[in-house]
């Protein structure tokens, strides 16, 4: 039996609604139509159920990452703000899981966990992008770090007010961040010149009168992948 994104966020939701210690696996075995063996085969503990869908995330950043042929301090932002954004798909998800984490240490140690392997991903990348001879370590130790560190900041900030215009103002601030960074370690001259990065060139995004930030902003999104081929 595989399991769909629809039927772990339903069970998510049940969870919220029951509460984190109201609700047992019996309980969401039975909303799922299987066996509890089947549960614990498929979906692992309520802490695994809950974090379930981070699965799909992480291979879609993984996916990002090793395929991308952005500069260094590109390729870094838009992998935070395709992480960002993944929480930004379903709000619901999203608002239910924070509401549970409140509700269990057991489920903030996993969120903490979760955060590592977002970190260690990105410090992973950074550390085979950067190759030898380039401060590799300092920098994909302390950038990786900061990095997540950020998104979970703004993350935060829009699980008390969810707001439309966070992702514009968290990716603005990963961009200053991986810039102090690279400049600090003198690597941003080195960096575009060794991923070949070619002068600047134009693009061109037709949107509607009406569109919003984040709507002109995937539009140029979308142009920049097109003229790159992707």
């Amino acid at each position: 039996m595989s399991r769909s994104s629809e039927a772990i966020n339903q069970l998510i939701h049940i969870l919220d609604e029951r509460g984190w210690s109201a609700t047992t696996v019996d309980d969401l075995a039975k909303e799922a139509g299987i066996s509890r063996a089947t549960f614990f085969r498929v979906y692992g503990s309520k802490e695994d159920l809950v974090f379930a869908d981070h699965e799909e995330m992480i291979e879609r950043l993984e996916a990002f990452l090793e395929r991308t042929d952005h500069d260094i301090a590109s390729a870094m932002r838009e992998g935070l703000a395709l992480v960002f954004r993944y929480h930004l798909e379903d709000e619901g998800r999203t608002l239910a899981r924070h509401r549970l984490l409140k509700q269990s240490t057991q489920l903030r140690n996993r969120e903490l966990l979760t955060s590592h392997t977002y970190e260690r991903i990105f410090r992973h990348w950074l550390r085979r992008r950067l190759g030898p001879g380039l401060a590799a370590e300092p920098v994909a130790v302390s950038l990786s770090g900061a990095a997540v560190a950020l998104h979970n900041a703004f993350l935060r900030k829009w699980l008390a007010e969810p707001s439309p215009g966070v992702l514009s103002e968290f990716t603005a601030e990963a961009k200053k961040l991986i810039h102090v960074v690279l400049s600090g370690y003198e690597l941003e001259g080195k960096l575009r010149s060794s991923a070949g990065v070619k002068g600047p060139h134009a693009v061109v995004a037709l949107v509607g009168e009406s569109a919003d930030t984040e709507e002109i902003c995937e539009a140029v999104r979308s142009a920049l992948n097109h003229s790159r081929g992707e």
